[in-house]
């Protein structure tokens, strides 16, 4: 193999290994960007369920304090 063929191969070698990574790269990217995507969400949605919760735990003490009163009252 002669020089010239074999910085040939190597360019080609070269090119093809830049092309796997910037592949495997785009790939891993894609993923996390999918992944954060998903993450965003779900926080969003533990956000509201913990609203949600917090409001219901208002009403049921709201609640608790009524019955109170009302044993109170029948006593």
């Amino acid at each position: 193999m002669t020089l010239k063929e074999k910085l040939t191969s190597l360019t080609t070698e070269f090119t093809t290994l830049k092309t796997k990574i910037r592949t495997k790269f785009t790939a891993q990217t894609q993923t996390i960007t999918q992944t954060q995507t998903k993450l965003n969400e779900s926080n969003r949605k533990l956000e509201l369920q913990m609203k949600e919760n917090s409001e219901n735990e208002k009403v049921l003490e709201t609640l608790l304090k009524e019955f109170k009163e009302l044993e109170e009252e029948i006593k």
